[in-house]
């Protein structure tokens, strides 16, 4: 009968020396999500502080690439282009980006040559993110904007009365760590009709070296000025979060 007693006398010592054993922070309770996305403590844990996306809601991204453009219903008339894009966005909400670009690049020749054309391009487009908080991250996007095909060497005339409405649709995805983050782009873009009123631009001359090597793809613009394009875009770029 005593020593019952003294064991049981003695158990909360032994159950409180166990609980001190335990050290501290092995046992941390899942943070619960606050309603701006900020993950916090369940209870004064010292867990560490999640940051919302929120937080952070502009960004600069920088992107390189392709872009392929042919005339309406001549698919097989393809020109190529070698593209670098400058992205200005803000996080609206969670999910919905708004984003400001602008871009442009030389057309690219099969033995790796520039070719004489280049495009420029504008746009305002929308993004929805489908994870928003996540690290790894895929979206949609839709935009609005305008284009020019011109020859590298054009007046600035030139280039304005080459400038057409242009639409653009694609899919993306994006892995974010934390300030940077890095993504994959493939869009489609359709080159409309601005007027067919306007003269079409003059071709360039003639190289005076009749070479073999002078011999370039013929570009769809110094056909027809007024012919609609279409075609798409692929990229890869990084992106800062301020």
């Amino acid at each position: 009968m005593h020593a019952r007693l003294l064991a049981l006398s003695l158990a909360p010592l032994f159950a409180a020396s166990i609980a001190h054993a335990q050290a501290p922070g092995e046992w941390v309770p899942p943070p619960v999500a606050a309603p701006d996305g900020t993950a916090v403590c369940a209870g004064p844990c010292g867990c560490r502080h999640v940051e919302s996306v929120m937080a952070n809601r502009w960004s600069i991204g920088l992107s390189l690439g392709s872009m392929s453009l042919a005339p309406d219903g001549q698919s097989d008339n393809k020109t190529a282009f070698g593209v670098g894009e400058l992205a200005l966005r803000f996080r609206m909400t969670r999910h919905l980006e708004l984003e400001l670009s602008a871009g442009g690049g030389r057309e690219q020749l099969d033995d790796d040559r520039q070719g004489d054309l280049e495009v420029t391009t504008v746009a305002l487009a929308a993004r929805y993110r489908f994870n928003p908080e996540g690290a790894w991250n895929f979206f949609a996007m839709a935009g609005i904007g305008a284009a020019a095909v011109t020859f590298h060497d054009a007046t600035q005339d030139e280039r304005d009365r080459a400038t057409h409405p242009m639409a653009t649709l694609g899919v993306g995805l994006e892995r974010r760590f934390h300030h940077f983050a890095l993504q994959a782009e493939l869009r489609a873009i359709g080159i409309g009709d601005r007027s067919r009123n306007d003269p079409p631009m003059d071709a360039p001359p003639p190289a005076s070296d009749p070479t073999p090597m002078a011999v370039t793809v013929t570009p769809p613009t110094t056909t027809a000025a007024h012919q609609k394009l279409g075609g798409g875009v692929a990229t890869i770029g990084l992106s800062y979060y301020f």
